[in-house]
């Protein structure tokens, strides 16, 4: 079974469509070559793939990546034969995907959202999107997979908070949706992304002040082109303009 996906292109992630079988006894597909991404995710019993690095013998919990121009067939187990669901997609976040393994083991939660989203007869791209958001999270990155990404956002911030930093910038930079980023470090931390970068910029531009540095070398110290911005930010932060403030020292 298979439904295609309506969706916006010119997306991170494009879906194109999912699906899901209970294969009889040695059923087989390809050799195929596609033209988009496409994840199988065993649920259940096994099979063997067959694609550029060799053969693999797949089982439940595992799941198999075939990417565009890739020349794969596979086949279910003679005896205890395989049920997967699959995702296709492309985008520009599509090629998180090249890696050069094709196997890949998947917690249970994924394996059951990719079945229902399949099933559900709905055509739903922001299920299908977050889906494969979560799948990257989970297989790509050990220190996201140990669920440190939000304290390399801060440890990104810490280093780079003089640079010229948005939201979106990091996102791309950790290769994750901008709304996604912004839950898994406002969970974490309390406050966003857009607010620590400011929090962390006005505590080092009070230090700066106190040392005596000009409000116009401090502002472009800790990021900002225009002092005025810097100054409206600070007196926001502290309740106070920098010179004000800093008047008392």
């Amino acid at each position: 079974m298979q439904k295609m996906i309506e969706h916006a292109r010119g997306t991170d992630i494009i879906p194109i469509f999912s699906g899901h079988e209970i294969c009889a006894k040695n059923h087989k597909f390809g050799p195929y070559i596609r033209d988009y991404y496409l994840v199988h995710f065993c649920l259940r019993g096994k099979g063997v793939l067959a694609d550029k690095y060799g053969r693999h013998t797949i089982q439940k919990n595992e799941l198999f990546i075939i990417r565009p121009g890739e020349i794969t067939t596979y086949i279910a187990d003679s005896i205890d034969p395989w049920e997967y669901s699959w995702v296709a997609f492309g985008g520009s976040f599509a090629n998180t995907f090249d890696t050069d393994r094709s196997i890949y083991p998947f917690p249970s939660e994924i394996g059951l959202a990719v079945k229902e989203l399949s099933q559900s007869g709905v055509s739903s791209s922001a299920a299908f999107i977050s889906l494969i958001y979560k799948l990257i999270y989970h297989l790509f990155d050990e220190d996201r997979k140990s669920g440190t990404t939000p304290e390399r956002i801060k440890q990104y911030i810490d280093f780079n908070y003089m640079n010229d930093l948005s939201v979106s910038g990091i996102a791309g930079y950790f290769r994750f949706e901008r709304s996604y980023l912004y839950r898994i470090f406002k969970n974490t931390f309390g406050i966003s992304i857009k607010e620590y970068i400011i929090k962390t910029r006005m505590e080092h531009a009070d230090i700066l002040l106190k040392k005596g540095y000009s409000v116009a070398d401090t502002a472009r110290a800790v990021g900002y082109n225009d002092q005025t911005n810097f100054s409206k930010a600070y007196k926001k932060h502290f309740g106070s303009s920098p010179k004000k403030k800093h008047d008392l020292f």
